[in-house]
């Protein structure tokens, strides 16, 4: 193109061939960097065996499908009476009904307040089955029972967990929960999910010793027959959910059912995934994992998937509806939701899992009745899994528990027992030994290296670039060019 005898249409004809070669060197190489930057290296995940005595005893929490004693509140003549023509509920009758909509979970109820207070959540938790007459004995552990269990307010209503961390190792300090709930005595004595435990000796969180009976925990839980409401539940027993210790149970999901009168063996194995130092180089995006220290929480000290989805929820069903549910993570000043706002925070629990999934939502045919959204309300809250994860795999093993004969057998008077109805569960470990997953650093699919090298072939295939040339570049824009600058600078200065 610097030939003074081309051309115009010669010189049009090769402007058009430098720029067509130059956007196609452009667009490969953005290809070469995309590559590079999300695919740099290969992760494998290795078996290495290890002993149930470095993991945890998996935390166990148990709620009652009773979420309201007859004998306390018999929620089916409220119901009926409600429905009637002849009756009429006073305005403390028709608030607690309401209110006990909350943990109905067949029943949803929009009269009531919009909003709850404090004594809303004692009323509820009132007249659900306490702990001396829910549990009739634990083993191997010493009783009484309740040196080992504590209340936790859940999204179902009151429950009971053994083996998890103290609500101020689980929560930031600015999270307020009501009472005692989640407090104990305990400490972890330095035990985290990613370094485990500082010491072999019998610390927090509790650990067993081999899978056999008396190193596991059994529960003999008892349902008093008068109290049953199968208006409110229309399902009774018992639900288990087992979980990490560092995190709190999610009730609606991963739950066992334990019926009434029944048996359950729940045999234990491990699910422990550790991340290979080698990898904190990548970005979470790359290796699709977090480790702890890399993402704070608001609400939680410890990072954990389930805990990113649940303070993620928490915050969007702030946005969405003007408060959150009882059960979730919020400072003192937040409003709790109430039976009007329940349909709203159900909702808002769907259209972000819908989000999540990929699903578009109409903006338009949202009901919020307190500020309008926007699509940065449904941002992807990005709850990578965590690098070090244990969760627990269970089989599940049932059978009747024929406890009255069980009971004529050794001639016990069944007198007394005549109301109540009871269930049998025992938790043991599966094998002395699991295998953990090892998720490492195999090798550098795309690296540096490579990626220039890939470049510079682009660059020479289509421009005839190399090194050189770049060197070539830049002597003239700088030495050659301050060069020239000084020596007709100063011979015309001198003329």
């Amino acid at each position: 193109m610097s030939d003074p005898n081309m051309t115009a249409a010669e010189r049009i004809w090769w402007f058009i061939l430098f720029c067509l070669s130059l956007n196609i060197c452009i667009f490969l190489i953005i290809q070469s960097y995309v590559k590079w930057d999300n695919a740099p290296a290969l992760v494998s995940f290795a078996k290495t065996s290890m002993s149930i005595w470095d993991v945890p005893f998996p935390a166990v929490t148990v709620c009652s499908e009773t979420k309201a004693k007859q004998t306390a509140y018999n929620y089916t003549e409220y119901y009926h009476r409600k429905l009637s023509a002849e009756y009429s509920l006073t305005d403390d009758e028709f608030q607690k009904y309401a209110d006990l909509s909350l943990v109905c979970p067949t029943h949803f109820y929009d009269g009531g307040d919009k909003f709850i207070n404090y004594d809303t959540i004692d009323f509820l938790m009132s007249i659900a089955p306490q702990f001396n007459e829910m549990f009739w004995s634990c083993n191997p552990f010493i009783d009484p029972c309740s040196n080992f269990f504590t209340p936790i307010l859940t999204e179902r209503g009151l429950c009971y967990t053994f083996n998890m961390l103290d609500r101020s190792e689980i929560y930031e300090e600015n999270v307020y929960i009501h009472g005692n709930f989640m407090s104990h005595d305990k400490k972890s004595d330095g035990w985290t999910i990613e370094d485990g435990y500082s010491s072999d000796s019998f610390s927090y969180p509790r650990r067993a010793l081999s899978p056999e009976f008396n190193s596991g925990l059994t529960l003999l839980l008892r349902a008093y027959k008068t109290d049953l409401d199968f208006v409110c539940n229309p399902v009774q027993g018992f639900k288990v959910i087992l979980h990490n210790p560092a995190e709190t149970p999610n009730v609606n999901l991963q739950y066992i059912r334990a019926p009434l009168n029944q048996e359950i063996l729940l045999t234990i194995k491990p699910d422990l995934i550790s991340t290979s130092t080698d990898l904190r180089g990548y970005t979470p995006d790359v290796r699709q994992c977090y480790f702890s220290t890399e993402r704070k929480l608001m609400f939680f000290r410890t990072y954990t998937q389930h805990n990113c989805e649940i303070e993620c929820l928490a915050n969007y069903t702030l946005k969405r509806c003007g408060c959150v549910s009882y059960s979730m993570p919020h400072e003192k000043e937040t409003p709790m939701c109430g039976p009007e706002s329940l349909r709203c925070a159900v909702s808002a629990k769907r259209e972000l899992r819908m989000k999540a999934v990929g699903f578009s939502i109409d903006y338009t045919t949202v009901k919020n009745k307190n500020v309008p959204l926007t699509d940065s309300d449904f941002q992807d809250c990005n709850c990578l899994p965590d690098c070090t994860s244990l969760g627990y795999k269970v089989e599940i093993s049932q059978a009747e528990f024929m406890w009255p004969e069980l009971f004529n057998a050794f001639k016990v008077n069944q007198t007394e027992f005549s109301n109540i109805a009871l269930t049998k569960i025992t938790l043991i470990f599966k094998e002395q030994q699991f295998l953990k997953s090892d998720r490492n650093f195999l090798y550098e699919l795309y690296g540096m290296v490579d990626f220039f090298a890939n470049c510079g072939g682009i660059l020479g295939l289509f421009t005839g670039f190399s090194f050189l040339s770049m060197v070539e570049i830049l002597y003239f824009l700088s030495l050659k060019l301050i060069c020239n600058v000084r020596r007709f600078g100063l011979h015309n200065w001198s003329g």
